[in-house]
């Protein structure tokens, strides 16, 4: 049986496909207007636009979720924002306030939404009502409109931005090495640490670009890393490097696995640890051995997960989780890879699987609250009812954001740096501590 998602994104597909070509006169419609608007601006120097490719539509639907958020087909075709993508460049990034505030000055009718029309083409309208420079989600920023053409028959998105030569430059490699690379970095962080430096000192550009390149000819060999750190790191880019083929062979795109592998390789890290015979590396070969023997494997990925017997859970934490995940685990692909992948590797059952999973998210979370309560010298009643507490809070956060990233990273992330503010503060009482982490576990 054929995940739901699939069709959604066929039926997406299919409205791209019959709009294709009022869409690429769309796209010529654009660039004649921002064109003539701005040719005899001396900062102007050039426009560039393109329709959204197929593979990258399907991979937008996918990493956003849509299916999830807009369960309509014809709606999630509608709230794609960059069918059309036009940008606008310009000499130095003072210029680009610059020509933003000549732009708007064009577009003074106000529409609905936040939503103002163009003197000049009425059919042309862009959200002046978001502040401006926008920031993205890398911390920096950019002008960075929401637009709409209406051809009287159908209402196209597109998106405008406004970039000088320097930050066209920084956004090809942001994107390039960065937002769409899907082959596993394992020194991720140091790569972006060195590309905020390189947007902070952009006169400095050439340098810094080289100690970036310095730095990965080096391997990253200065850092200090610990065996198992190491260990598990390895063994998520051989996880991700061999089941991202199989997810391009089988869909005929590549996605961002890095956080399923990551979360996989410590969970059946916690399951064979459960084997005391063997040593951690031990168990680290045993691991590769098994990912190995089911490379050639198919995986599935368009299909159901079905259990056979139904998940156990033993409290109310992993009650919620379990009920939470049911819904989402053939609608959401990451959680529906994530324990596709497990049960390739660990040849157990669905309901298995889950049950363990369950218990592995739970330990994620109760570990440093255990830690916590002990530091407080709290009595057992209090630990408790606390636990109860502060777990029925991030169920609740979960059930509005049910994605494996939020749950398995964001989530214990901002959970974890709560209970060490909550463990620097003078607070011993349940309420005091209570009320710091509903104050602080915020989204």
């Amino acid at each position: 049986m054929k995940l739901e998602l699939f069709d959604y994104i066929d039926d997406v597909m299919n409205l791209f496909d019959y709009h294709k070509i009022e869409l690429a006169g769309v796209n010529k419609e654009l660039k004649k207007y921002f064109s003539e608007l701005l040719e005899n601006d001396d900062r102007f120097t050039n426009i560039t636009t393109r329709m959204k490719t197929q593979e990258s539509l399907r991979e937008k639907l996918i990493r956003r979720n849509f299916f999830m958020r807009f369960p309509d087909p014809v709606r999630g075709f509608k709230q794609i924002q960059d069918l059309v993508g036009i940008r606008i460049e310009c000499r130095f990034i003072k210029d680009e306030e610059d020509l933003y505030k000549k732009i708007i000055e064009d577009f003074t009718i106000k529409a609905e939404r936040g939503y103002y029309k163009s003197n000049k083409n009425k059919k042309i309208r862009l959200k002046l009502d978001d502040p401006q420079p926008q920031t993205l989600a890398n911390g920096f920023t950019m002008y960075k409109l929401d637009g709409e053409y209406d051809t009287g028959s159908f209402i196209y998105c597109f998106e405008l931005q406004i970039k000088s030569f320097v930050n066209v430059f920084w956004g090809e490699i942001d994107h390039k090495l960065l937002y769409k690379n899907y082959n596993y970095i394992i020194t991720e962080g140091f790569f972006r640490e060195i590309m905020n430096s390189i947007n902070d000192n952009l006169k400095m550009i050439d340098k810094q670009l080289m100690i970036l390149y310095d730095h990965v000819k080096k391997q990253d060999a200065s850092e200090v890393i610990s065996a198992e750190s190491q260990l598990k790191a390895l063994l998520s880019k051989i996880l991700h490097d061999v089941f991202s083929r199989k997810i391009h062979d089988e869909l005929g795109l590549f996605i961002n696995i890095k956080t399923i592998t990551d979360v996989v390789v410590d969970f059946l890290f916690m399951k064979s640890s459960k084997n005391k015979d063997l040593s951690y590396g031990e168990n680290f070969i045993d691991l590769i051995n098994k990912i190995n023997s089911v490379s050639g494997n198919e995986m599935d990925v368009e299909e159901y997960i079905v259990f056979r017997n139904n998940p156990k859970y033993y409290d109310s934490f992993s009650k919620g989780i379990t009920e939470i995940l049911g819904k989402v685990l053939n609608n959401d692909l990451e959680w529906n890879i994530l324990f596709k992948m497990i049960k390739l590797i660990s040849q157990e059952s669905y309901g298995e699987i889950f049950t363990e999973f369950i218990i592995f998210v739970r330990y994620d979370y109760t570990s440093c609250l255990y830690k916590l309560f002990e530091d407080k010298k709290l009595d057992k009643e209090s630990c408790e009812r606390l636990e109860n507490e502060i777990l029925s809070i991030v169920i609740d956060e979960f059930r509005e954001k049910p994605s494996a990233d939020f749950l398995l990273d964001k989530s214990i992330k901002k959970f974890n740096s709560v209970l060490l503010e909550i463990g620097k503060s003078d607070a011993t009482s349940e309420e005091k501590i209570l009320k710091i982490f509903k104050d602080n576990y915020t989204f």
